[in-house]
């Protein structure tokens, strides 16, 4: 066990220091530094940029600013009346804000008492917090920040990079350079979190055969706090303080370790905290360690495995974001079982076997075991997850499998543009932005009239040509190049591509064929511009090359000027780069793409999308909104479709999207407000983060009441229940099924080893075959009323005329019996189900 430490506030440190500096009418300035509503508040930005614009737009970090800033500017600030008539208008805001009359959970779960502890691997908060590396870290910010919004009881944890990800440089040849900046805590938004004496405190993870020392900062996100550890401590070896350096550090031994840090350690901090969850959330497998200490918890609270499992697996709920199998995280058995000795001294196999695959640790199944809320990040990902995992419910149909779809989403307010917001403030009113997910509101997007919709976007084109031709002169005044300096007209077609340079996303699908390319982007009547941004993972060499190959065309004189590559693309450029481009281009193999943000946010801010069919645009493209490449098929793609789909793009740009653009702007603009209208509601967080509230939360919530109740004597019962089925299981089968002669009716006599029927379903389960034994809308009615025939042995009975299609082909039919209990959270969750076939 950790050695509890008393707690206090964590009001010292640097902020101390800025508060002192202060003039006494400016201390609002160090609460408002210290916490990341600013990042998502217009009013609050302006004010840190009015203060010192360059420093502002170096940095972005209000911490860094306060402290870089001369006294002398302070004292001049406090006389200059616009300041200070902006300072009190966003210091209220932000007071009214944090202390609300009441919030969208308050009012619809007044009764919740309990925290729901959320866990990553990276946040995407804020470019002044470098602890993200692309879409999941991004998501998971987003989700936080939600979360505040809504007001939910909600904490997250995570880890503190000492190098963050990393910083992009292109060199002349079109090759990725990683920088690792070493970032400094004091100069961050962050504090440390300090014992009753004021010292620092110290979490005790076990790794290997001894323990590492993790140090903890507090992140204020608006009304939610974001916990982050870190091992650069001098209690550590030198080669332990070294865990955190690097996000996603391509060592298998100090992966594994970041991995026990967050989750075992995560779950160590939050208990020091005094913090007891209702509900654990893992987004993505990443963190699945917390699981064992909450069993190992459980345990020396009394419980035997099975029942502590149950209490948590009943109480976590799993996200799952990877559509490929070779993205999850892996690791030797042996090899996690040397970082877990300490931790695992005196419990057996079972703790290993929740996440063996072979002889590998898949730290995603280790996430499914201990979950009973599993989902995918949009619906077409729930049913490629379902396929990619339904080894773990052999035998249930797939429409079964309990892997939700729960689309992602984009807070709105942070990825909405300043000259958009301002347009949906005067014709939709204010109201969109605290019920952002109902659809009808967006409906008056229809007022904006066309003519400052135009200018909207021309303005936000012209901020983001602007930072392009500013990355443009850095990067050549770096290399002494003369490469081209953006000079784009704002008024001329421009496509944006911009996300992480992995093979699947075909970065260079567009350039296929190049004497077509040619002649689109030459057009002297109707000009476009190309612009890609985006980072390659480090090892990815193959992403590397892609990035490579996208530069060297546009050094070819035929595309000088015409394409152009963004360095170090960053939360802060994709915020103008989302508003500013024309059209939103995403091009990966389908159904790789598990769901994509990056469109959302364009769509939200009228861009339009021209995506494959994969991913949120599934659910997103309604034909008036953007455009599909290739077919509108799910069906899943490899290499050889490369060529159709280059080719349907090229089509798309010449035949579609370039005449729309510069031909008919009364119909571009119509499809800039249904990409609005469309998008904004039904892909912003709060849409999901509501999902997951009433789909996930609440039912782990009255789960955890349920299971500790009485000395957790609800979580003894349903463990006992589960073991009783599984030594019964092997012995339960169909042993005779008799069919009426005229079909109106059948007698089946099922042996269930023991079990009662209160223990089973059984079933009939028919309906149209689709493929093989597939019904696609199966019809599913229980039978009732068993009769006890002796030996374990029982009759069930139907009558009525669901059996009239018997015997013919098109048509399947067959009973089933699997376990049930009233309080499974899924009735598959044990993954056991028995068949028998009617005349097949």
């Amino acid at each position: 066990m950790i050695q509890v430490i008393p707690m206090v506030e964590t009001d010292t440190w640097v902020y101390d220091a800025i508060k002192r500096k202060l003039p006494h009418p400016l201390r609002g300035l160090a609460d408002l530094a210290y916490n990341y509503w600013w990042s998502w508040n217009r009013r609050a930005t302006k004010l840190w940029e009015y203060m010192d614009p360059e420093h502002w737009r170096e940095y972005k970090n209000p911490v860094k600013l306060l402290l870089d800033l001369p006294e002398d500017r302070l004292l001049e600030l406090l006389r200059d009346d616009n300041f200070m008539n902006l300072y009190e208008l966003v210091i209220d805001q932000f007071e009214r804000y944090m202390s609300p009359e009441s919030t969208w959970f308050s009012t619809n779960y007044p009764k919740w008492d309990k925290p729901i502890v959320y866990l990553c691997m990276e946040y995407g908060i804020s470019r002044s917090l470098p602890i993200y590396s692309g879409g999941l870290g991004i998501l998971a910010g987003d989700h936080v920040k939600t979360a505040s919004d809504l007001g939910l009881p909600f904490i997250a944890v995570g880890l503190l990079y000492k190098h963050g990800y990393f910083r992009q440089e292109i060199d002349a040849e079109g090759r990725q350079r990683e920088v690792f900046p070493e970032y400094h805590p004091q100069e961050m938004p962050i504090k440390p979190i300090l014992d009753r004496e004021g010292k620092r405190l110290l979490i005790e993870v076990p790794v290997g055969d001894g323990f590492v020392y993790a140090r903890a900062f507090e992140v204020n996100v608006g009304r939610v706090k974001l916990y982050l550890l870190d091992t650069d401590v001098p209690e550590n070896r030198l080669d332990d303080r070294t865990i955190c350096d690097h996000l996603y550090n391509a060592e298998m031994d100090k992966r594994i370790k970041q991995e026990i840090l967050l989750g075992i350690g995560g779950m160590r901090l939050i208990r020091e905290l005094g913090i007891e969850p209702g509900v654990v959330h893992l987004n993505e497998g990443h963190p699945a360690f917390a699981n064992l200490q909450r069993i190992v918890w459980y345990m020396e609270d009394g419980l035997n495995f099975t029942e502590a499992l149950s209490v948590v697996r009943g109480t976590t709920v799993f996200t799952t974001h990877t559509p490929v199998p070779a993205g999850h995280d892996r690791f030797p058995v042996e090899e996690v079982k040397n970082r877990l000795a300490k931790f695992l001294e005196g419990y057996d196999e079972r703790f290993m076997d929740l996440g063996r695959e072979g002889d590998q640790v898949n730290m995603t199944l280790l996430a499914i075991r201990t979950s009973s809320y599993v989902n995918g990040v949009s619906r077409l990902h729930a049913e490629v997850s379902k396929r990619m995992w339904m080894d773990l419910w052999s035998g249930v149909p797939l429409d079964e499998i309990p892997i939700e779809g729960i689309t992602n989403g984009v807070h709105t307010m942070t990825w909405v543009h300043n000259e958009m917001r301002k347009l949906f403030d005067r014709y939709i009113g204010k109201v969109w932005r605290e019920h952002t997910n109902i659809e009808g509101i967006w409906y008056a997007v229809e007022r904006i009239p066309d003519d400052e919709l135009w200018e909207a976007h021309l303005e936000a084109k012209r901020q983001f040509i602007e930072l392009l031709r500013r990355k443009a002169i850095e990067r050549n005044e770096r290399l002494g190049i003369d490469d081209p300096i953006p000079a784009i007209d704002e008024n001329s077609l421009i496509i944006g591509f911009a996300r992480r340079f992995a093979t699947y996303k075909r970065a260079t699908l567009l350039l296929t064929d190049l004497e077509r390319l040619k002649k689109i982007l030459n057009d002297s009547e109707r000009p476009i511009y190309i612009v890609f941004g985006g980072k390659a993972h480090p090892r990815d060499e193959g992403g590397k090359e892609f990035l490579r190959r996208v530069y060297e065309v546009s050094k070819m004189p035929e595309f000088r000027g015409k394409i152009f590559v963004m360095e170090n693309y960053d939360i802060g450029s994709a915020r103008l780069m989302v508003a500013g481009v024309d059209v939103w281009l995403n091009n990966p193999r389908r159904p790789m793409e598990a769901s994509g943000t990056s469109g959302m946010k364009a769509g939200l801010n009228g861009v339009l999308n021209v995506s494959i069919y994969d991913g949120w645009w599934v659910e997103g493209y309604n034909g008036k909104n953007g455009w599909i490449i290739g077919e509108e098929s799910t069906e899943p793609e490899t290499e050889a479709d490369d060529p159709r789909d280059a080719q349907s793009l090229y089509d798309l740009i010449e035949k579609e999207i370039a005449p729309t653009y510069y031909n008919n702007r009364k119909r571009w603009l119509h499809m800039m407000k249904e990409s609005i209208k469309s998008v904004a509601p039904r892909f912003s967080t709060h849409r999901m983060v509501k999902t997951y509230m009433d789909t996930f939360y609440s039912k782990a919530m009255s789960n955890y009441i349920w299971v500790i109740r009485e000395d957790y004597q609800a979580a003894k019962e349903i463990a006992a229940w589960k073991e009783r089925v599984m030594a019964s299981w092997s012995n339960v089968e169909f042993r005779d099924v008799t069919v009426r002669e005229d079909r109106s009716g059948l007698e089946v006599i099922v042996n269930l080893d023991g079990l009662s029927p209160d223990d089973v379903k059984v079933e009939l389960y028919y309906g149209v075959r689709a493929e093989g034994y597939n019904i696609e809308r199966p019809h599913i009615i229980e039978l009732r009323h068993p009769r006890e025939l002796g030996d374990g042995r029982w009759s069930y009975t139907y009558e009525d005329n669901a059996l009239e299609h018997l015997g013919d082909p098109c048509w399947h039919y067959a009973l089933r019996v699997y376990p049930h209990h009233e309080k499974l959270p899924t009735k598959f969750l044990l993954g056991l189900i028995k068949w028998r076939g009617l005349m097949d």
